[in-house]
């Protein structure tokens, strides 16, 4: 269970594109209990509301415009297995506790997201569905704060379905192999980070209708959050 799709993902190319913009102090603490990300009223796929995609920008202010789901390892348990849904229903309740919404130093700011490690998990992190068109670019970017020990890496990536499922809960293995249709490494980052804007650039493929966005933690444990901010994906 604790291993991640960046596995998978190892073989793809990572496309790291770095701003220059100007370094902002790290966000404080969590000052709330969260709940599972910031997650909007779940999107109608009728006439009445198109499901969430780009373009979309989300600060942190006022109403969500992303949805933020946990997802600890690479796959949800099957339904059939108790135990390991037991186990990974811990893990994830404790995911959802220690991540959320901060108060950012900035006051021009306000608000960004953070999320922590797992001892004795190797990869956690926040998802977010979103509609695309298939064969179509699309840029990511986002704000970053983070502190990393040796050995512990933060990125983003992307999962790409053949249908927009809007489930508010990660796939277990069995519904993600009928719709998967590619991954991508965005970014893979070590170190430490303090406000810059990373981006990078995706194609989706001829059968792409959803696309998974996932921020990861991985790796070397610890108790520093890695916070995102202004996070934005639009179409080439």
């Amino acid at each position: 269970m604790t291993r991640h799709f960046l596995i998978a993902l190892s073989l793809t190319t990572a496309l790291l594109l770095p701003g220059c913009q100007k370094q902002e102090e790290a966000p404080k603490a969590p000052v709330t209990p969260p709940v599972a990300g910031t997650s909007a009223p779940a999107a109608k796929t009728g006439a009445e509301q198109p499901p969430p995609g780009p373009p979309i920008h989300e600060d942190f202010e006022g109403e969500p415009k992303l949805s933020l789901f946990p997802r600890i390892g690479e796959f949800r348990p099957e339904d059939t297995d108790k135990e390991g849904l037991s186990l990974w229903a811990t893990y994830m309740d404790h995911l959802s506790r220690t991540s959320g919404m901060l108060t950012n130093q900035d006051a021009a700011k306000g608000h960004a997201f953070g999320f922590r490690a797992i001892k004795a998990v190797d990869s956690v992190g926040f998802f977010s569905p979103l509609a695309v068109e298939p064969d179509r670019g699309y840029r990511c970017s986002y704000r970053l704060w983070c502190k990393l020990p040796p050995g512990g890496t933060t990125g983003v990536g992307i999962l790409e379905y053949d249908e927009f499922l809007f489930i508010a809960d990660q796939f277990p293995k069995s519904l993600h192999e009928r719709h998967f249709q590619g991954a991508q490494l965005g970014i893979k980052l070590t170190d430490d980070h303090a406000g810059k804007i990373q981006d990078f650039t995706f194609r989706t493929g001829p059968k792409t209708r959803m696309v998974h966005l996932v921020f990861f933690r991985e790796g070397t444990p610890d108790r520093e959050p890695v916070v995102i901010d202004d996070i934005d994906i639009k179409s080439e």
